[in-house]
């Protein structure tokens, strides 16, 4: 009897909170709808009136609650004094509770591959193509555009999160899917390598089933001074721009990479393993 009392108060302290909610944003809506100057100033005094009603709610109850309490406390504290073996496979029991949410708290933090079962391993739409563990993984709601971090330093080579007991950045590699005859592209604007700020590398071409797809390589040169020189710019490093053409019947695929060059290799490495999805 003492716990559904219980639950039924929670469930009415949370139904004064959410209906309060509800019934001042409702009314904040229809003023504003009638041209009303202050909804803003409405909702903050609807919403005070209904917290109150919630902590006067609670004052009123708050004596059972803390009485029924303390009852369950010294009843507990009976029993572990009776049976004290028990009680203390009881407080173990409690304790291997929390060791699931703190696996799943440092898989999180720490650990890049809950990014794959997040999104089910897949880069970018309309490719499949074999991605380390390793990288960290974000993509948008539609599967169109798709990042990852991921460092061949540190921590990040035995499986844990890139950002994390690293001493440099990590480099990025970034994926995008188009409609078959969008023949879109990367543009390198011919100021900034005319300014020098990246030189023109190399050229790479990949075979992604029927389509083919190339790959331009700059080196980045900054010339940065102060003591943070080499940390939020730091030197050496490159970037490849890679687009497919379009030959009307695949999706087109492009793909950025900015970092490290011994970063580079395996980024070209995942785009080599990439193929259309039929």
């Amino acid at each position: 009897m003492c716990i559904l009392k219980k639950f039924l108060l929670f469930t009415a302290e949370l139904s004064i909170l959410f209906f309060g909610f509800i019934f001042s944003a409702g009314l904040t809506a229809f003023l504003h709808d009638t041209g009303y100057r202050f909804p803003l100033l409405t909702f903050l005094v609807a919403f005070a009136l209904v917290s109150l009603s919630f902590v006067l709610f609670r004052k009123n109850t708050g004596r059972w609650t803390t009485e029924a309490d303390a009852a369950a406390w010294m009843k507990y504290r009976r029993w572990e004094r009776s049976h004290p073996q028990g009680a203390k496979y009881r407080r173990l029991l409690r304790s291997l509770l929390w060791v699931p949410s703190l696996c799943a708290v440092f898989v999180l933090l720490f650990l890049p591959v809950a990014s794959h079962f997040v999104y089910g391993g897949h880069q970018v739409a309309h490719y499949r193509m074999s991605t380390p563990w390793n990288w960290l993984l974000i993509e948008d709601v539609g599967y169109i555009e798709g990042r990852a971090f991921f460092s061949e330093e540190g921590a990040s080579r035995y499986g844990f999160t890139p950002i994390w007991f690293n001493h440099r950045i990590p480099s990025v590699a970034a994926f995008y899917s188009s409609d078959p005859k969008d023949d879109s592209g990367w543009h390198r604007p011919e100021a900034e390598r005319d300014a020098g700020k990246s030189t023109h590398v190399a050229v790479r071409e990949f075979q992604l089933g029927m389509i083919r797809m190339t790959c331009y390589e700059y080196r980045h040169v900054y010339d940065v001074q102060g003591p943070f020189s080499g940390v939020s710019e730091p030197t050496g490093l490159l970037e490849s721009l890679c687009a497919t053409k379009a030959n009307g019947v695949d999706h087109n695929l492009r793909a950025s990479f900015f970092g490290y060059p011994e970063d580079l290799p395996l980024f070209y490495k995942v785009l080599d393993s990439a193929t259309p999805e039929n």
